[in-house]
């Protein structure tokens, strides 16, 4: 018995939460505090004989409970691993499998016999709702085992039980699997003989369905009708041998289909093209008219310049009657060289028409043309649409003709006798024969004879656990029951259940003798349940929190003090008793007695925490 003794809030309590999540449980759930702020791997080191794991998690940190890495050692070392060896070497599935075979817990698995549950196999996860009392668990009146109350975990607890008791030992898994394949080959050997009658049975309507489906594919002669059977097959058996290989094979218009699109595409681009160019030309052609109107009325108007005299000075005098102008007009030689620049103009206008015109023409021709070859493009893209439907129509005559051959065949293979008939019954009389002898092997009542028979036993020890405690209901019978997961009492008033037994005493006793009991019959018979037992708080009843000074019994009443003493004192003894058992005992009280005093590993009192304060101060 290992004692971590000591005051409230000292780190007591997380001490279960640390060494499940270390042992696999997917969640960590170590309170949020001290311990999740200022740890940053959790340490376990687990023995068993001369092989030793030594398992870290990192903490996954406040506010998550997730993703914390994991690092394994395996075999003796003199001390742990140094703070930078650990570097995760292990994914969370793979630590539960390995610890899984460490404690020894072989291939198994429950089926239930009735529901939709699926088979569960039994792990390390299992065992350890045998191993664990929370302070919130262990004066608990309505629920007995480790997380109990959580969903799932019950039924869980309940078929996995009788296994780690031992009343379904490993040839029982060895018989199940011998019992499935003997059910496989009896079911296989059913099948056949059940084809076999199959086809010495033809159905006349099943031929005359596919003599039709025949027809409607024109693989069988439309004028024949099924009457007589052999006549029938033998139609049949010809049409299932039709070449569907010498079929023309069908041309493939997607690849045409998708080249005049195409092109129909690049021709309305060019089309497009073009009529903008005509459009532009046709413009510049009415721009250069206009100009051309323009400048030619303008030359009319400068060629007045010839009723002048030659020479005349017409700036100063009117050249009609000769007198003084005040304003003076502009001499000929400004009007001549205007009417010569406009004569320039107008011959370089008339000079650029002919080649206008001529691209013109040449662009109107150009659209003609790709209008004609558009027009032509889409009639030839609308016949090879139109020739596709028809392909594809063809194509899924040729697909059904093929489907249709297909049932034929398989029909004419499944009525067609093997060369040699084999006689199936002795076969399947002897397979049914081995599946009950195994079926009788592997008896689901056995298990359960045997699993009441144990439970009777760890009873009987509980009830003697119970008459060193004192508890209330301690000269009745005992038992546990494995249906509803509690302790009952078996009194002259009939059954009394634990939720119904009254003071925290009797609660803390009842679940402290259970686990203690069911850990002697797993020690006694070497099951696969890890020796380890922690309970937090088990004399709280008596003890609580407020009641602490400095773990001293002596406040206490008679009464109490005497209870506290009893309940130590069977844990101490049962641990000497109960080989290969470690008892992990997390609480406030502090006996004055030796055998105490030497269980106790840790105090942690004025002070001394399990996060020491010169970590966070």
């Amino acid at each position: 018995m290992n004692v971590i003794t000591g005051e409230s809030k000292t780190g007591k309590s997380a001490i279960i939460d640390i060494i499940d999540y270390c042992l696999g449980r997917s969640h960590c759930h170590v309170a949020e505090g001290i311990v999740r702020r200022y740890v940053s791997w959790f340490g376990l080191e687990v023995v068993k004989g001369e092989d030793v794991l030594f398992i870290a998690r990192k903490n996954p940190g406040p506010g998550t409970d997730r993703g914390g890495e994991i690092y394994i050692r395996r075999g003796a070392f003199e001390a742990p691993p140094v703070f930078d060896e650990l570097k995760s070497n292990v994914v969370e599935g793979e630590i539960v499998r390995m610890l899984t075979r460490f404690v020894g817990i072989t291939e198994n698995e429950h089926r239930p016999q009735s529901g939709t549950r699926l088979p569960l196999q039994a792990t390390i996860r299992h065992a350890l709702f045998l191993c664990f009392q929370k302070q919130d668990e262990i004066d608990n009146r309505e629920r007995l085992f480790h997380r109990q109350g959580e969903q799932f975990i019950p039924q869980a607890i309940k078929d996995t039980l009788p296994y780690f008791l031992g009343a379904v030992d490993d040839q029982h898994f060895l018989r199940q699997h011998e019992l499935d394949m003997a059910r496989e080959l009896l079911a296989e050997l059913q099948q056949r003989a059940s084809l076999q009658e199959e086809r010495q049975v033809v159905d006349l309507v099943r031929l005359r369905r596919l003599i039709n489906d025949g027809k409607r594919v024109n693989i069988v002669p439309q004028e024949f009708e099924p009457v007589v059977v052999d006549d029938t097959l033998q139609v049949l058996s010809a049409a299932s041998q039709v070449d569907l290989a010498t079929n023309v094979s069908l041309p493939d218009f997607g690849t045409t289909i998708n080249r005049l699109r195409e092109e129909q595409g690049t021709l309305r681009e060019a089309l497009e093209q073009t009529s903008e160019e005509l459009r532009a030309a046709r413009l510049l052609m009415s721009e250069q008219s206009a100009y051309s109107r323009e400048r030619s009325e303008q030359r009319a108007r400068l060629s007045a310049i010839g009723l002048f005299k030659s020479g005349a000075d017409l700036g100063h005098a009117c050249p009609v009657c000769e007198s003084e102008l005040a304003v003076p007009t502009p001499a000929s030689i400004q009007i001549e060289a205007a009417l010569s620049d406009v004569t320039r103009q107008l011959e370089s206008v008339e000079l650029e028409q002919p080649h206008l015109q001529r691209h013109l023409e040449q662009l109107t021709s150009k659209r003609d043309a790709l209008e004609k070859s558009l027009v032509e493009t889409q009639a030839s893209l609308a016949r090879a649409i139109a020739e596709d439907e028809r392909a594809r129509a063809q194509q899924d005559i040729l697909l059904e003709r093929a489907r249709v051959v297909g049932r034929i065949g398989a029909f004419i293979d499944g009525i067609r006798p093997p060369d040699v008939a084999v006689d199936l019954v002795p076969q399947i009389e002897a397979a049914k024969r081995r599946v009950q002898a195994l079926e009788a092997a592997v008896d689901i009542d056995e298990i359960a004879q045997k699993t009441d028979t144990y439970l009777n036993l760890i009873s009987k020890q509980m009830s003697i656990y119970a008459e060193a405690l004192d508890l209330e209901h301690s000269g009745s019978a005992l038992r546990l029951d494995l249906k509803k997961l509690t302790v009952v009492a078996d009194t002259d008033d009939g059954p009394i259940p634990l939720n119904r037994m009254g003071s925290g005493e009797n609660w803390v006793g009842y679940h402290v003798l259970t686990y203690l009991a069911l850990h002697w019959w797993f020690r006694k018979r070497d099951r696969p349940v890890p020796g380890v037992l922690i309970f937090d708080q088990p004399s709280q009843a008596h003890y609580p929190a407020e009641r602490d000074q400095e773990g001293s019994l002596d406040p206490l009443e008679d009464k109490d003090r005497h209870a506290v003493h009893a309940l130590f004192e069977l844990m101490h003894r049962e641990c000497q008793v109960i080989n290969g058992l470690q008892l992990i005992v997390l609480d406030h009280a502090h006996l004055n007695e030796d055998w105490f005093e030497r269980a106790i590993v840790e105090e942690w009192r004025r002070g001394r925490f399990l996060v020491p304060p010169s970590w966070y101060a």
